[in-house]
């Protein structure tokens, strides 16, 4: 009868003791999360983006998350870290949509030419977007999407020729950026040089290339202010960089935590990262201005001309998109909208 007592005993107050400490040590627990991306831990929106982003997260947790980032390539090159993320290989990445070909289709929209004035104004385009449709959440439904942000606008810039008029981008050799810029250029006259940037400064001096489409981030990081004389801003093409994190790692987290990265997400991130963006290019357009870079003024009734040209590679987009069943159509519509809100 003894035994039976002190057993009985010995069992309430375990469980007492759970009661006590379980809630706290569940509060207490932190969770540690690996974000993946194939890109210098100097990558302007690494510092100006990502990280504010993680300690955002983490301060708002009260120290219960910890993001460990994980850069240059380390677990996934360009274009392999989304399967990277979708197989829980990392926690969260972030990348480049067109380094994977095929994959996002109806995000490509705000690829396509002269879609794009400002990264934030476009971020929170393609965000809203992203939203609307079905169709586009379906391409990201292996990962929980956090964020979409389109770079500033790439534009012109050459080292021997400035370009003021249609004619002079005329058999004039150019580091091409994508399937779109690459289609544009050849309707424009340009031969278009496809290639990795990080061979684009051998190339400019060896006169492989006359010049390259870029926005002003992709010429100073890769030193190509230094070769570079000319400039002429055109808003001619962007690329979308999303960021996405494990469905079964979001899962997992308790609600609490699970409402701080939501509540740091989606069109609120994407807008954010546009804002970091836009600031970049104006850090890096100062830089390269002071190397000697001359901005060179396009009429706009020349690049009214590019537009119309390259009108019919949207009307060729949204056919595509209608072949495969997609809604290119509403979605080329409701983009368009947002763009002149």
């Amino acid at each position: 009868m003894r035994k039976n007592f002190f057993s009985i005993v010995l069992m309430a107050l375990g469980i007492f003791g759970l009661i006590l400490t379980g809630p706290g040590q569940a509060l207490s627990e932190t969770f540690e999360l690996r974000f993946a991306h194939p890109y210098s831990s100097n990558h302007p929106e690494h510092k100006g983006a990502l990280v504010p982003w993680a300690e955002r997260i983490e301060k708002e947790t009260n120290g219960r998350v910890e993001i460990k980032f994980i850069t240059g390539g380390a677990l996934g090159k360009p274009g392999q870290v989304y399967d990277v993320v979708a197989k829980g290989v990392a926690d969260i990445g972030w990348d480049i949509c067109d380094y994977s070909p095929g994959k996002f289709p109806l995000t490509t929209v705000i690829e396509l030419p002269f879609m794009v004035e400002t990264a934030e104004e476009a971020s929170v385009t393609i965000w809203k977007a992203y939203e609307k449709f079905p169709a586009f959440q379906k391409e990201y439904e292996d990962t929980k999407l956090l964020m979409l942000s389109p770079h500033p606008p790439g534009f012109f810039a050459t080292m021997d020729t400035p370009i003021r008029t249609l004619d002079d981008l005329k058999g004039l050799k150019i580091k091409t950026a994508s399937s779109f810029t690459t289609e544009a250029l050849k309707i424009f006259g340009s031969v278009p040089v496809t290639q990795p940037v990080t061979e684009t400064y051998t190339s400019l001096e060896r006169g492989v290339v006359d010049g390259v489409v870029s926005p002003f981030s992709g010429i100073v990081t890769f030193n190509l202010h230094e070769l570079l004389n000319y400039y002429t801003p055109a808003n001619f093409y962007s690329l979308v960089f999303w960021m996405a994190m494990n469905k079964s790692t979001f899962n997992s987290l308790p609600q609490d935590i699970q409402k701080v990265i939501e509540d740091n997400s989606g069109l609120t991130l994407s807008r954010l990262h546009g804002k970091s963006f836009d600031k970049t290019r104006a850090a890096t357009k100062k830089v390269a201005i002071e190397s000697g870079m001359e901005k060179i003024e396009f009429p706009e009734s020349e690049r009214k001309k590019l537009v119309e040209l390259t009108e019919p590679l949207k009307q060729e987009w949204i056919e595509d998109m209608e072949k495969k069943g997609l809604p290119g159509k509403e979605v080329f519509e409701y983009v368009n909208k947002l763009r002149g809100e």
